[in-house]
């Protein structure tokens, strides 16, 4: 007998979509030489991250940052098999989560203010001088690779639950739902305990208000 619980609330999965587009398109513009495509799939990436970290802090249940990073002592728990970890992430999950936020950021951030001197220059590079221009521009190349690492262990992460321990873990971030068993359940060995994330119209409007405030804003003080 197993439960279904409310996990991925419908912003979440939007999100998470919306990012995996972004940062796909992101790729394979700067892979065919358009810069200006490339910096617009920049720029809808900063505003995504900018709202994960908003809705991190006071978004439903399971999406904040506070209900699923793990401490040192839920990594040792996990490990040893004490506990399954939180729903929806487990904590080595949680780790790529943040992992997948943070160097994506810092490459929206230094695309803002750097300068090929051929095809783009970013918005912001006016503003700082040449050597952070140079600075920012090399840590921009170089946070590139390891995006493409963290990427790459992401989806083998997927496949090797999904061949190996018959999980997807795809389809609750389209449905937003999970299957616990009894085991889950009547042990306890989910921590925090099992609840369900709020997914009305309230948190839905929530959501749309955040990403068009966050999108006005970039685009009054970076874009105009």
């Amino acid at each position: 007998m197993k439960k279904s619980i409310r996990v991925w609330d419908l912003p979440t999965r939007i999100f998470h979509w919306l990012f995996a587009f972004t940062v796909i398109g992101s790729i394979m513009t700067i892979q065919l030489g358009e810069q200006q495509l490339h910096a617009y799939c920049g720029y809808t990436a900063l505003i995504l991250i900018f709202f994960r970290i908003i809705w991190g802090l006071i978004g439903p249940f399971h999406i904040r940052f506070v209900n699923f990073i793990p401490t040192w002592s839920k990594l040792r728990a996990y490990f040893q098999g004490i506990s399954f970890g939180g729903l929806g992430h487990n904590p080595l999950g949680a780790l790529s989560v943040i992992a997948l936020i943070f160097m994506p950021l810092i490459q929206g951030l230094t695309g803002l203010f750097i300068d090929d001197d051929i095809a783009f220059t970013g918005p912001l590079s006016k503003y700082i001088s040449n050597d952070l221009v140079s600075t920012l521009s090399s840590i921009h190349r170089i946070n590139s690779n390891l995006i493409y690492g963290v990427i790459g262990l992401h989806v083998v992460a997927i496949l090797y639950y999904l061949i190996f321990k018959r999980k997807n873990l795809i389809k609750p971030m389209i449905d937003g739902d999970q299957l616990l068993s009894e085991e889950h359940l009547e042990k306890k060995l989910l921590e925090p305990l099992p609840q369900s994330s709020k997914d009305d119209w309230r948190i839905r409007v929530l959501a749309l208000f955040i990403v068009l405030s966050l999108s006005l804003i970039f685009w009054y003080f970076v874009l105009s």
